[in-house]
């Protein structure tokens, strides 16, 4: 990604900047990032968020979406099941 300059005088620069320091936290994070949260009846189907991550308040875990025998699956961060 080339970088945004601030000498680029016009006055999107400062959003703009903005803009790209988060999608660089997100491509290598310096802190821990906050997950969404859900209820285990609320949580959207895992296929539709292949290796993202979710907290499932009411199992009081992370949830990771995985391939299992090639379908997507909800499982805790540890590998077990929800």
């Amino acid at each position: 990604m080339r970088p945004v300059s601030p000498t680029l005088g016009f006055p999107l620069a400062p959003t703009l900047q903005d803009m790209q320091d988060a999608i660089n936290e997100q491509a290598v994070p310096t802190k821990p990032v906050q997950l969404a949260t859900v209820l285990f009846a609320d949580l959207p189907p895992a296929a539709d968020w292949p290796g993202c991550m979710i907290h499932v308040s009411d199992k009081n875990s992370i949830a990771i979406s995985t391939p299992v025998a090639g379908v997507y699956t909800w499982l805790r961060a540890d590998g077990a099941a929800l």
